[in-house]
């Protein structure tokens, strides 16, 4: 594909995203969509059918997360916006990526909140409910930094 125009659009968007979800805990599809085009438009004039089919199963992957309640449409399109510009294999890494540094989130700011490891660790399990963390934000940084160093 077209590598330095698509990193370069990818990281506009995230950072956007990154800021937005911060502060507005949304993700515009303002953002997103014209993100998703021109993914489709730079994999089509390449001819790269395969991050076409990959944002395929990033978008169901994410549509069950969506539809599970974990997480929001924003993190949904961000999510394909990114396999679509820079390919499904920095996208599948970037969550294994965040998820961790959520989970790493959600307990030491349980633990701090609480002053409670079990508290902590029962967060981080699933067990107790923890507060909603801007997932966006973290995946849109990991993504494009596994993309970066792919």
């Amino acid at each position: 594909m077209y590598p330095d125009i698509s990193l370069f659009l990818a990281i506009v968007l995230v950072t956007v995203c990154t800021w937005t979800d911060l502060r507005n805990r949304c993700i515009y599809n303002v953002l997103t969509y014209p993100a998703a085009l021109s993914g489709v438009l730079l994999n089509l004039m390449e001819g790269s059918w395969a991050n076409l089919y990959g944002s395929l199963i990033i978008f169901a992957m994410y549509l069950y997360f969506f539809l599970s309640g974990k997480m929001g449409a924003g993190d949904l399109k961000l999510a394909v916006a990114l396999s679509l510009l820079l390919g499904f294999q920095p996208v599948l890494l970037g969550t294994l990526a965040s998820g961790v540094l959520i989970m790493a989130w959600g307990f030491s700011s349980t633990w701090h909140k609480t002053g409670q490891l079990q508290t902590a660790v029962l967060v981080v399990a699933g067990k107790l409910p923890g507060g909603e963390v801007p997932y966006g934000a973290v995946l849109g940084p990991a993504t494009v930094l596994v993309a970066f160093l792919w």
